[in-house]
């Protein structure tokens, strides 16, 4: 019996070790809907007609310290399948700054060209120490100009 628990100690022990071994981050990942609804996405009932566009900004909210974190996208395909995921991208805010991600710079960086009907998520991880504040803006346009506007702030959660 004694050795027994010993062998769990040494596994729960080991298990552990393994786990602080794991830098975590903070991440974020905001929705992004860039492009023209084509007839295919009105036919499987995705998206109504009109076109969407979507500005991620991301803002430092620290009073002395510059927030590096580095940033991806990842496409979701329709019928349930996963799509492209691009490389990271690494960028720097300064105390108090903020930045914008907009759908020319999601199509730059997955290489897609401008105009065609994205759909997916921008993913931006930092170290746990810094935070950063999200917010989503959603727009879509029909003939007649904006017909639909939405703001959403993305929370972050810690992953490893």
């Amino acid at each position: 019996m004694r050795t027994r628990i010993v062998a769990i100690l040494i596994v729960l022990a080991a298990a552990t070790a393994a786990h602080a071994q794991v830098p975590q981050v903070r991440q974020y990942a905001a929705k992004f809907v860039c492009g023209k609804a084509s007839d295919e996405q009105m036919k499987l009932f995705n998206f109504a007609p009109g076109e969407y566009f979507t500005t991620i900004n991301v803002h430092n909210p620290a009073l002395v310290t510059a927030a590096g974190f580095q940033k991806k996208f990842a496409l979701a395909d329709p019928a349930e399948k996963s799509g492209r995921i691009s490389r990271w991208f690494r960028a720097v805010l300064k105390p108090d700054e903020a930045m914008q991600i907009d759908c020319r710079n999601i199509y730059e960086h997955l290489d897609i060209k401008p105009g065609t009907f994205i759909d997916g998520f921008a993913v931006i991880q930092l170290p746990t120490r810094l935070q950063l504040d999200v917010v989503g803006v959603y727009t879509a346009a029909g003939n007649a100009g904006v017909s639909a506007m939405h703001m959403e702030r993305v929370a972050g959660r810690i992953t490893q």
